[in-house]
């Protein structure tokens, strides 16, 4: 019986940190994306080998930025933002979609789902001047939304969206 309790005291103790909380804490540890637990979900990179990085670029809207670790120019964003008067997720995201032709983004493809615990929408996108191909996940629920937004060069985007479509597909609303 001894060795039992002592078997479960160590494995236990074993996923923990030294001390709470801490940089090698799974609280904190990006792979499990509980870090973004505060802001009412969660999004996982386990088993893919992308990470938090800082994003330079001054926003109003709560943003994280996730990038491969193998320095590729991939990236996965992630920003919150409210539904506001709109009435449903379709009706915010066509508020915005109607601009991007004008920005040079060409609408390759929506399709609306439900992932997470609420509706999304997925939507498909080129910029041909930049050589760009984008892939947004549009998450709502509760008067919240989440822009989850993959990019990359057009010619790597086909192995970049497997990754980027792993990580959306872990996202779940808390």
């Amino acid at each position: 019986m001894k060795t039992f309790i002592f078997s479960v005291v160590v494995a236990l103790t074993s996923w923990s940190a030294p001390f709470p909380v801490s940089g090698t804490s799974m609280m904190t540890d990006p792979e499990e994306g509980r870090f973004l637990e505060p802001h009412g979900f969660r999004l996982k990179t386990t088993n893919l080998k992308w990470t938090v990085v800082p994003d330079e670029k001054a926003s109003i809207f709560q943003t994280f930025r996730f990038a491969p670790t193998n320095g590729q120019t991939a990236q996965l964003t992630v920003r919150k933002d409210d539904l506001g008067q709109q009435k449903n997720l379709e009706v915010y995201a066509k508020k915005w979609m109607r601009e991007y032709p004008q920005y040079g983004f060409e609408i390759l493809t929506t399709k609306n789902m439900q992932i997470g615990g609420g509706d999304g929408l997925l939507i498909d996108l080129v910029h041909r001047g930049k050589n760009q191909q984008i892939r947004q996940l549009v998450l709502h629920k509760n008067k919240k939304v989440v822009i989850l937004t993959c990019l990359d060069d057009i010619s790597k985007f086909r192995s970049t969206v497997s990754d980027c479509n792993q990580m959306m597909t872990s996202f779940s609303w808390k």
